[in-house]
Parts: C-alpha cells; structure tokens; sequence
C-alpha cells in the first residue's frame, strides 16, 4: 500500500557497502568535511558494518584488532554519547552484542571507549569497541590508571548508580551555584571507557571530565593505554594500522558475517 511505497522512496541502497539507508540517516546538517557523516563525500562507507536507528557501526580505520568497530552517532553532534540518552540507549545494546561478539569470535573482551571532546576539526561522537585478551582486564585498567596519572587527568571509576548523562553533566568539583550553571552551559567534555576484570567477569566503568580541570588528554589516549598495555606501540596511533581498501573490505565483510551470526543465536 501507500506506507510501503513511501517507505521505498525514504531508502537508498549503498554500492559500496550493499546498506539500506533511509532518509533519516542524512540529516540536513550533516558536515561535508566530517569522514563520520554518512552524507560526506569522505565517508568511507565500504567500512561499515551496521546500520541503526540514530548509530551505526563501521570497522575503524587503521584498527588495532580485526574485530575493532567504532559506534558512531548518525547525527553530527560533538555532546558525546553519554549525554543523548536515545543514542546511549541504543549503543549500550550494541555494545552487549559486540561484548558477546567478542567472546564467541575472538574468545576476548572488550576495551569500550569514547573521548568526547572537541578537537580544532571539529568532532563526530564515535565509541570505540576493541576486543582485548580476556585475561588482560586488569593489566588494562592499571595502565590506563598510571598514564592518566602521569598527564594530570581526574580519571576515577564509576561506582555510582546515578545514570551517565546525570554522572557527565553533574559538577562535583563546584558548589557555587552560578559558577555550575555556567559550567553546564559550556560544553562538558569527557573520556569514559568500561574494561571487564577478574573471573566474576566484572564491568568496570571510568570516566574523566574536562570542566573539572584543565588537562588535554591526548587524542589517541584509549589507544596509547592499549598499546602500552599490550607491548605493541605501533597500535598507538590509527595512521601506523592503515591496511589498503582492499583488506579493510575483506576485514568489515567477515566481521558482518560473523557478527550477523552472534545476533541471530541471540534471537
């Protein structure tokens, strides 16, 4: 009827990556300069490796592990994942199939992190998701503990049950009131990552906010704690990881296959 063929006119069938998109996942302002903006001419859409509602999934250029994917808002915001609730929602159940991708495909966990502050490009929200030996968790977090120490970064582990968006935008630093309106005024920035510790497979969460103080945490920090971690310091950075076209669509092929696979034995 009428509904099926309006929807038919709101799809747009992708060469590259063989995706159904719909009109939604253009939106008006989206960034021609923005390799994460579906609608730019630089996204690299042959990377991609799902398709939501207000995210999707694509293989990360330059990745630090085959199965390293990155979540990535459809909408060009630089707010970060945490503080759109529909977007974390959504993520967050991406982010259970990936945890469970990870163990079945790669027999590893998962190194979940995100690093929302602006950049002199602008930035895109995107999460990384890389799969990390299981019994690393641990080495991971003291690390990643030790080198924010080392650059001044507050990076403490989340124990509250507050929500994230109520976590990031609340200032514990700061009980003037104006002073924190103001605060919440400006653009709160964030590093956040989850590690999986211990054999009672425990989820631990951590989270850095710039309004707190004034430390720059390196672009590639994520990056740096898992190459330090792992003693392969050519992971640091994604220009050292670059592989041609070619592998990265073999790569991004096998991982939807695979990952096609874990959501189906989940339904």
């Amino acid at each position: 009827g009428k509904k099926q063929r309006d929807n038919e006119r709101n799809v747009i069938e992708d060469d590259t990556s063989g995706f159904k998109f719909e009109r939604k996942h253009f939106p008006a302002d989206s960034r021609q300069d923005c390799w994460f903006c579906l609608a730019s001419s630089g996204c690299e859409r042959h990377l991609i490796t799902g398709v939501y509602d207000r995210c999707y999934s694509a293989l990360a250029k330059g990745p630090a592990h085959v199965g390293h994917v990155l979540l990535i808002s459809v909408q060009h915001t630089d707010q970060g994942a945490l503080l759109d609730v529909q977007v974390s929602q959504e993520m967050d159940r991406l982010k259970d199939q990936l945890y469970r991708h990870a163990s079945l495909t790669y027999d590893s966990d998962l190194f979940v992190f995100e690093r929302a502050i602006q950049t002199k490009g602008g930035y895109h929200t995107h999460v990384h998701c890389v799969p990390i030996p299981t019994h690393l968790g641990v080495k991971l977090q003291a690390t990643m503990m030790s080198q924010a120490r080392k650059i001044g970064m507050q990076l403490r582990e989340i124990t509250s049950d507050l929500g994230m968006t109520a976590l990031v935008k609340n200032n514990d630093d700061d009980d003037d009131d104006d002073n924190n309106n103001q605060r919440q005024k400006q653009h709160q920035g964030y590093f956040y990552a989850e590690i999986i510790t211990g054999g009672g497979r425990t989820k631990r969460r951590f989270l850095h906010k710039t309004a707190s103080n004034a430390v720059v945490v390196p672009l590639q920090f994520g990056r740096e704690v898992l190459a330090a971690c792992l003693g392969q310091p050519k992971l640091a950075h994604w220009k050292s990881c670059v592989t041609s076209q070619e592998d990265e669509t073999s790569m991004a092929t096998k991982f939807r296959e695979s990952f096609a696979k874990v959501q189906e034995d989940q339904q």
